[in-house]
């Protein structure tokens, strides 16, 4: 199995890599440029999207080739943080700045555990570095965990394997970050 990794230049993409590849994938770093056809060419079973320093409410064209990307895969997407919001605002939600940014170790609340949050209990600690969050959950969504300043923690779309996480589970602060990951990888080997 192959599970590549968007490159969106955020300082823990490379991390997103290890904890996949010591979970027994392969996995690669990929640019922000990368298309559906080159992932065809690679088998990708999956695309996990890290993070980034990009504001979305500002430079989200800067991230217009992975919009693309987004709606045109078939492939189960998981994306972190700012890849998070990017993908409400594809699917008609909306992120913008949160009214209280998060920084360091945060409590993030499960409210239904779906599959991307199988074996992590009721609540768990997250690592958090955001000034912008999903603001309106886009049609078709659901919530999945939220954390006492931000609604939505967690979303899966109710028909496709799509999630977004606001925090970092590749952080070694997150705990049972691992979990998250693993729980994708069953996903992509349905």
């Amino acid at each position: 199995m192959f599970i590549p990794v968007v490159n969106v230049t955020g300082q823990y993409n490379h991390l997103i890599t290890r904890a996949l590849i010591d979970l027994g994938m392969k996995s690669e770093l990929v640019s922000l440029s990368v298309t559906k056809k080159n992932l065809e060419k690679m088998n990708a079973d999956g695309l996990v999207m890290g993070g980034g320093p990009q504001r979305i409410d500002v430079e989200k064209d800067k991230l217009s080739n992975l919009s693309s990307l987004i709606k045109e895969l078939e492939i189960p997407m998981l994306g972190i943080c700012l890849t998070h919001q990017l993908i409400a605002i594809i699917f008609g939600g909306r992120a913008g700045p949160a009214k209280y940014p998060e920084y360091g170790p945060v409590e993030v609340f499960i409210d239904e555990e779906d599959h991307i949050l199988k074996g992590l209990g009721k609540s768990f600690k997250a690592w958090e570095t955001h000034n912008d969050e999903v603001l309106v959950l886009p049609r078709n969504f659901k919530i999945l965990a939220h954390s006492e300043k931000c609604k939505v923690q967690v979303m899966a779309h109710k028909n496709k394997p799509i999630f977004g996480v606001q925090f970092h589970p590749e952080v070694v602060h997150t705990e049972n970050g691992n979990m998250i990951f693993k729980n994708f990888i069953e996903l992509c080997e349905k």
